[in-house]
């Protein structure tokens, strides 16, 4: 634990000065944060409206600081995944994509990130029941990464699983009592959460063919459950290695998109150590850059700029997934390593 320290005050002068000088950029984020946080401290119910079409995203300093701690303490899970090495976490703790989004955006994907991780170095405890109350967290917090609680449940016998189901209930009920909002409208919000459609990759080229909703609705449908049908089959020895892969799936044919979700692929490039890995955060990187240049009112940057650059990284994730999930026989991955 001392050996992080150096990198702990390092990264954490980093995020706050990233942070600090970031507060003052407004986007459609911190509005929308600035917006529901005023309602909730009245009192006032936002579910399912403005929650439906705005969701809770801080922008605010103290919010970005408390953010900044769970990438402290995702390093240190990394740092024990990763039998402890310092060069591995140093690289992870200081990388850009999660100091963009997390001390600039100010997205919080990197809690349920983080129980994530930790539910993942308690695997070896075997310690089930705190494994499914922390995942049922990350659910409760962002309802997609549920896509990736099978390979979890594969390695967990099944008398543990309603643990999952507890935290979200409760919250469910909790905020219901308290701001007297009906159950189906906490749920419906819990059902239609998703990231912006016709941006990014399968999405947008769906938009180009039609803008149906049935056709948008079906298409969901059957991404979420072709996941879950890949995530059943899939056999793995390493679960970090069955999620990255199931990760892949899931940027090369989501509908819908958010430029944080990207900060979920970082710390598994750490632990399983793909080839090429930098060159391929390298790419993330420009994208973000380019995107979040598109917040200030004065710079060349225009959103279809960000957009071309969005639906340029698309297909780096297939080739990638083509060549290094699939194709690449695994004694050829190891002399990579």
């Amino acid at each position: 634990m001392r050996k992080l320290i150096p990198i702990f005050i390092l990264t954490f002068l980093l995020y706050l000065a990233v942070s600090y000088i970031s507060t003052p950029i407004t986007n459609f984020d911190a509005q929308s944060y600035s917006q529901i946080g005023a309602l909730t401290l009245k009192g006032i119910n936002i579910y399912p409206d403005p929650a439906i079409s705005r969701h809770p995203y801080p922008q605010i300093l103290i919010l970005k600081c408390f953010f900044s701690l769970f990438h402290f303490a995702s390093v240190y899970v990394v740092f024990q995944l990763s039998k402890k090495s310092v060069r591995t976490s140093l690289i992870y703790a200081l990388n850009p994509i999660s100091l963009l989004i997390i001390a600039f955006h100010g997205q919080f994907d990197i809690i349920p990130l983080f129980l994530i991780l930790f539910s993942i170095l308690l695997l070896k405890q075997k310690k089930y029941t705190s494994i499914m109350i922390y995942l049922g967290i990350a659910f409760t917090l962002k309802t997609w990464p549920v896509l990736f609680i099978i390979p979890f449940f594969k390695r967990i016998p099944r008398k543990y699983w309603v643990w999952f189901i507890l935290p979200p209930i409760l919250t469910i009920v909790i905020y219901s009592l308290f701001f007297h909002a009906s159950l189906f409208s906490l749920a419906r919000v819990f059902a239609v959460y998703q990231g912006v459609g016709g941006i990014w990759g399968f999405g947008k080229v769906l938009s180009l063919i039609s803008t149906n909703k049935i056709v948008l609705f079906v298409s969901k449908v059957l991404f979420v459950f072709g996941i879950l049908f890949y995530s059943i089959k899939q056999k793995k020895k390493l679960i970090v290695e069955e999620l990255f892969e199931i990760m892949f799936l899931f940027f090369i044919f989501t509908p819908g998109f958010g430029l944080q979700w990207l900060i979920w692929l970082i710390p598994f490039f750490f632990l399983t150590k793909k080839p090429y890995m930098y060159v391929f955060m390298a790419g993330i990187t420009i994208c973000l850059f380019i995107s979040y240049l598109t917040w200030f009112p004065i710079t060349p940057v225009t959103t279809q700029m960000a957009y071309l650059t969005l639906l340029l990284l698309w297909p780096l994730f297939g080739l990638y997934y083509f060549l290094f999930f699939l194709f690449i026989p695994k004694p050829i991955l190891r002399k990579v390593h």
